[in-house]
């Protein structure tokens, strides 16, 4: 068992504007919702806390199952978690780039957020990646279903390119992923929530964090011995 140190990523929306094969996303068995402002805020004031708490934190990821910029107050909630997290914070986020206009980087850029694109759709992510150079906000471009391919711990039918065990950097770590509706799971691999266990409504100070279910089947190592009552 291992104490939250880290809220490592926040999913503004679990909604997405594709249905790529190789995600989750199309099938989620839990609802497509965005994440309320209450919810939000109440997990950016968890991320400060053990930014400052833990003195570890210096990265947040505010991206999840689903597209963020499809969130209504995708700009303003950008805005929230730089104010909440400081300048010394990256604040990164993944796209699909379909709605990424000139407009809506211009509208982000002084929030500073680090911006990568997802290749799902090359003839709309390539104008986006152009896009975010222009305003000094692109991070990378990930082909990973093509280079590195995962199968989200088999919970979708793709194959595994990965040829060496990654080390988890998650569970060990005290690292937790916050889904939209507010809960709190082990790892951001967590399509369906099994790894929840937690609310950001919670006094999470109080919850430690362990290896689950996916842990068995995923390409990466956990790193820690468990037994099995720990994975059910």
């Amino acid at each position: 068992m291992f104490p939250i140190r880290h809220i490592h990523q926040i999913e503004m929306t679990s909604r997405c504007n594709l249905r790529c094969r190789y995600c989750p996303s199309p099938h989620l068995p839990r609802p497509k919702i965005d994440m309320t402002e209450a919810y939000y805020k109440q997990s950016l004031r968890w991320a400060r806390h053990f930014m400052i708490a833990a003195r570890g934190q210096r990265e947040l990821n505010l991206a999840g199952i689903g597209e963020s910029t499809l969130h209504p107050d995708f700009v303003r909630f950008v805005f929230l978690a730089r104010e909440a997290m400081g300048d010394d914070v990256m604040l990164a986020l993944a796209t699909n780039g379909l709605l990424m206009t000139d407009e809506l980087a211009a509208a982000i850029a002084p929030a500073r957020p680090a911006v990568w694109v997802s290749m799902h759709r090359p003839e709309k992510a390539g104008p986006a990646v152009e896009v975010l150079k222009r305003h000094g906000l692109l991070y990378g471009v990930s082909v990973d279903p093509a280079l590195a391919a995962i199968d989200w711990a088999g919970q979708v039918k793709w194959h595994v390119s990965a040829t060496e065990k990654r080390e988890c950097t998650w569970v060990k770590h005290g690292r937790v992923f916050v889904m939209a509706d507010g809960r709190v799971s082990r790892c951001c691999l967590d399509a369906s929530g099994v790894g929840v266990f937690a609310h950001v409504d919670d006094d999470l100070r109080r919850f430690e964090t362990s290896p689950y279910i996916l842990c068995r089947t995923c390409d990466q190592d956990v790193g820690v011995p468990f037994q099995q009552e720990q994975v059910a």
